[in-house]
């Protein structure tokens, strides 16, 4: 058991530049389950929770407080390919914050920084209209973050720089 930590290596206001990096950071990693992704955005309020779920019909909601009358309210979607997480991201981010979640990964061993392969705590997230993974609060930017084991960025800066990128903030506890 144990938490990831989270380190940013990109923020941008263009949904399709975080995009277009997340999906080559995916192509560094090796896939352990591959239809491990899903979105997650909250619902504050019924107009937003009709919006989400009109577009995406096979989103989840799982509400908070008693007799579903509690916000916020939960609304996942799991997602089998990039192109539609690629999709869904947008139609949602038009909507509210929220984030998209690549897990069961594998990031490949750097054995030259004294890394093994990594499945446990390989996961990567886009937050679209936030800078913390939680998407707390409201920014005008998307952030793309690396999940790794917790400890020194070396494994997160290894990442980004295959992609000719870089950690742009400190790391923030996952999940």
């Amino acid at each position: 058991m144990g938490n990831t930590r989270a380190w940013p290596v990109l923020h941008t206001v263009d949904l399709d530049e975080a995009l277009g990096l997340t999906e080559r950071l995916l192509s560094v990693a090796s896939w352990y389950r591959s239809s491990g992704c899903y979105l997650d955005a909250w619902a504050r309020d019924a107009d937003v929770l009709r919006r989400l779920t009109e577009a995406s019909p096979g989103a989840r909601v799982e509400w908070y407080g008693e007799g579903r009358t509690g916000w916020p309210a939960s609304v996942s979607l799991a997602v089998e390919s990039f192109e539609q997480a690629r999709a869904a991201m947008k139609t949602w981010a038009a909507i509210t914050r929220c984030y998209v979640l690549w897990h069961d990964l594998k990031w490949p061993a750097v054995p030259e920084l004294g890394l093994d392969e990594e499945y446990k705590y390989a996961e990567l997230q886009v937050a679209c209209n936030s800078h913390d993974i939680h998407c707390e609060e409201w920014t005008p930017e998307h952030t793309v973050f690396v999940h790794a084991r917790p400890g020194p960025e070396d494994r997160a800066a290894w990442l980004a720089a295959q992609v000719n990128a870089r950690v742009v903030g400190p790391s923030e506890s996952g999940w």
